[in-house]
């Protein structure tokens, strides 16, 4: 039934254009009231068209809108595994927080080398959101001088651990999280 009135607003919609454009292209004189006769002749019949077609009168006269529910009942039933699309989501979640933080970690002036998170998002889980975070990062830029000459080595190293103890402070404050579940090793 839907499809045959979809077919049919369709037909009308088009043949009104089509005469939209005639009406548009003729030019002005005496033959201009015939032709838009015409085209008044060829809307009513795209109008009635349907009606007049004897299998299209049949299946108008034979609905059963029982029938049609059902069957939209019927099409409606396909469910969703809620179970895979929360897995799903988590796992896409996931990734979208290790490419945050390897902004961020790449911001600092570090190499992410290896990101493992461990969190929940179901809302309905026992304890959702971050539970933990594991960074393994490489200094990108190592100046060979605080590594070569052992009385600057110290330096270096304090060095390091304010950076990446700004690291932290940034990724918890992003996060609302507590520092105390992020740890970084550095390679």
């Amino acid at each position: 039934m839907i499809k045959f009135l979809s077919n049919w607003v369709q037909q009308i919609a088009l043949s009104v254009i089509i005469v939209s454009i005639f009406e548009l292209i003729l030019p002005k004189g005496n033959l201009k009231k015939y032709i838009k006769v015409i085209l008044g002749v060829y809307v009513v019949f795209c109008l009635i068209s349907p009606f007049v077609d004897s299998q299209a009168l049949y299946k108008l006269q034979n609905i059963d809108l029982g029938d049609y529910i059902e069957n939209k009942k019927e099409n409606s039933n396909t469910t969703v595994n809620q179970k895979s699309m929360d897995l799903r989501l988590n796992k896409l979640y996931i990734e979208e927080l290790e490419k945050d933080i390897g902004k961020k970690v790449k911001e600092s002036g570090y190499m992410m080398v290896k990101c493992n998170i461990d969190a929940d998002f179901k809302s309905s889980g026992d304890n959702p959101g971050i539970h933990k975070i594991d960074l393994t990062l490489s200094k990108n830029n190592i100046n060979i001088d605080d590594i070569n000459i052992n009385t600057r080595q110290t330096v270096y190293e304090e060095q390091v651990d304010n950076n990446t103890e700004n690291l932290k402070e940034n990724i918890a404050t992003s996060y609302e999280i507590s520092k105390d579940i992020i740890t970084i090793k550095l390679k």
